[in-house]
């Protein structure tokens, strides 16, 4: 049999057994059936929906535009239905970061990344880079403070035309256009998240979209509490000509500024594109091993579509078959989207398929009708229990049965209290079990048959558990008072015990009786009980409000001192070419135009009471180098009273003073020096 990695891989089964102790602790509070954690993927979709319903009501009410935007979110918040709609998309905006690192999470810890479900991770991770990117632009509409340090930080690293536009005089018409280019890609980018999420489910069957009403009521609930709470409320207007000190930075979205202020920006963004990289590429980077693909025995294929009506992969196709025998189609595997679940397996009646790894439903059934019948013979009570991989990897087995457990073996026997036995199966899910195994254990003698599954929403494979209650609906005869179906978060063995302990009671055997089966159809509709509904409310109302102590303030570094910005734009000289001897120009005309020339860059030398703090030179724009030159340049100065001199060269002499003067420097402002060409001298504003 070809080892699975999935129990060898110690550092994500360790990080999985502590996401499931986790979630086992809030099932202990409220019904799995009613754990949000089950549900992170399709709360983010709600999120979105949230905030497109949120957004296109501040939509209507934001005017864009430098001198309106801040002014228009004051008054959409004066109101209070404005105040809570914004504050509710706020808060979405940062639960929508928050459930997306969490599912991927979930997924990284469970071994949920590579081989079939590699786009899964991959554009899942391209769509916390969109939702990131949107939350910053909707920050910069409101141009408050927060605005501001993100225009600061596009200016320095921009620097050329795209950063002097904040410098101009006219800085309100010039900046316009941005303010309407940044509002449409804030509205637009959510939209395309829909084919983003199109994607994310296009290898499974039946791809859940919409999350239950209980958890999306919870949901929402939670957002207008943390609204009523602690309401959005805006930083101060953006003001450029000071540096920022003490602004509320939202860390989902603007916690890189500060740490880029600190670290600069190729060790932030080095160590961002390495770690973002590094996950990005894991399914190829950390690619694990199951038993998989699943084989189909040709012979045996009835071509009867139960397996591809359950695939939850979409790994199967019934294709026509041209062969000796009387059937008409047959399936086939797709080896490139099988996981190696096996509800295939256990949803063949004529045992037909197996996976390749040495994992066959035929000869694990024949193993364990071994050991009930070595038991029966001994005159021993037993109970056959079937567990999945995972129950057995995390911990979920109660050290009485988990003793006798030998590597390389799927089927072991395991003595319970007064001289009972307990038979366990070991398969790749919980819904590999064949149904006709149950009617077969139960005629041949088991006293009892435990079928142990993880909770029906948290499912490795996606619906192992509701293929085998499905199966199990559908032939209702076997549901007995014999048959138990248990539903346990992985690793919670003392609630496996327990159960046990309280089915090999002599009491608890002569009172059985047949328990309902959980649902399978409508389970959007449920309701949960109070205690369950209030303890989800309470979780999720927790997780949003995470974006509180997340609003962290911070500083700018060089708002203890002052700064100058130099602003250069200007078109440069150019020295013409030689005109050819004996060539006569006519009046007027231009030698540079028609024979060419070479245009001279700016070097601009700073001097700050007779200290060099500046000296660059810029070269032309443009392909051809006959372009503007354009810089700006953000220069940290110590408050005080200082001499400040510009001195500049366009051409081939040397260079030239262009500003001479005193300038007092306060804390925490910024003044600027802008050259004007008309009169070749830079103006202190």
């Amino acid at each position: 049999m070809t080892p699975n990695l999935y129990p060898q891989r110690k550092t994500l089964r360790a990080l999985e057994k502590i996401w499931s102790r986790l979630e086992g602790l809030v099932n202990r509070f409220t019904h799995s059936d009613f754990n949000p954690f089950y549900h992170l993927g399709t709360l983010t979709i709600f999120m979105l929906i949230v905030l497109l319903v949120t957004g296109a009501y501040l939509t209507i009410f934001y005017r864009p535009g430098l001198d309106v935007a801040y002014a228009t979110v004051e008054k959409i918040d004066s109101n209070w239905l404005g105040s809570l709609m914004r504050s509710v998309h706020r808060y979405a905006s940062d639960a929508s970061i928050l459930l997306i690192i969490l599912h991927l999470l979930k997924m990284l810890f469970s071994d949920r990344y590579w081989g079939q479900r590699w786009l899964a991770w991959t554009s899942g991770w391209i769509m916390l880079a969109g939702t990131w990117l949107t939350g910053t632009f909707g920050y910069w509409l409101i141009w408050d403070g927060r605005a501001q340090w993100l225009t600061e930080y596009m200016m320095e690293t921009l620097a050329g035309t795209s950063g002097l536009t904040y410098v101009a005089v006219d800085l309100s018409s010039r900046t316009f256009s941005n303010f309407v280019i940044i509002l449409f890609l804030h509205v637009f980018l959510p939209i395309i998240g829909f084919l983003g999420i199109y994607i994310h489910g296009l290898r499974l069957s039946r791809a859940r979209w919409w999350s239950p009403r209980w958890v999306s009521v919870q949901a929402i609930i939670g957002l207008i509490l943390l609204s009523l709470i602690k309401p959005t409320m805006s930083a101060a207007p953006a003001d450029l000509s000071t540096l920022l000190s003490d602004v509320r930075m939202d860390a989902y979205y603007l916690g890189f500024l500060p740490l880029i202020d600190a670290w600069g920006n190729v060790i932030f963004w080095g160590l961002a594109i390495l770690i973002g990289g590094s996950l990005f590429l894991l399914p190829w980077l950390a690619r694990g091993r199951d038993s998989g693909p699943a084989i189909i025995t040709d012979p045996k294929c009835t071509g009867c579509n139960l397996c591809y009506a359950e695939c939850p992969y979409d790994a199967i196709a019934m294709v026509e078959r041209h062969d000796e025998t009387k059937y008409h189609k047959l399936a086939v595997i797709n080896a490139a989207q099988c996981t190696a679940c096996a509800i295939c397996v256990g949803a063949c009646p004529t045992d037909a398929i197996h996976l390749q790894g040495g994992y066959s439903g035929e000869q694990t059934f024949n193993a364990v009708k071994g050991a009930l019948h070595r038991e029966k013979q001994e005159g021993h009570p037993v109970t056959v229990m079937f567990v999945s991989e995972r129950d057995v990897t995390l911990g979920t087995l109660p050290a009485k049965l988990k003793g006798n457990i030998r590597e390389g073996e799927t089927v072991f026997t395991s003595e319970w209290e007064a001289g009972a036995r307990v038979v366990t199966a070991i398969l790749p899910s919980i819904g590999a079990v064949n149904i006709e195994w149950l009617r077969t254990l139960r005629d041949e003698g088991a006293r009892d048959i435990i079928l142990l599954s993880h909770p029906y929403d948290d499912a490795l494979y996606r619906e192992d558990p509701h293929m085998l209650l499905n199966r199990l609906h559908l032939h209702a005869a076997l549901v007995t008072k014999d048959l138990h179906w248990l539903e346990i978060a992985p690793g919670d063995s003392s609630a496996l015990e327990a159960f046990m302990k309280n089915l090999q009671r002599e009491e608890t055997q002569k009172e059985k009786q047949p328990k309902p089966l959980p649902p399978v159809k409508n389970r959007n509709k449920l309701i949960p009980s109070l205690m369950s509904g209030l303890v989800g409310t309470l979780i999720l109302l927790g997780a949003f409000a995470l974006a509180l102590p997340l609003d962290v303030k911070a500083s700018m570094q060089a708002a203890d001192g002052s700064a100058l910005r130099i602003a250069l734009d200007a078109k440069g000289k150019i020295e013409a070419a030689n005109i050819p001897e004996g060539v006569t120009l006519p009046e007027g005309a231009d030698p540079v135009k028609i024979f060419g020339g070479v245009h001279f860059p700016i070097s601009v030398r700073v001097l700050v009471d007779g200290n060099v703090v500046l000296e660059d030179t810029y070269e032309p724009s443009g392909i051809s180098g006959n372009g503007r030159i354009s810089a700006l340049e953000f220069l940290e100065i110590e408050s005080g009273t200082r001499t400040v001199e510009v001195w500049m060269k366009d051409d081939s002499d040397d260079y030239r003073l262009v500003f001479s003067g005193e300038v007092t420097f306060e804390q925490g402002r910024v003044w600027i020096l802008v050259y004007d060409e008309a009169t070749d001298t830079f103006v202190l504003r």
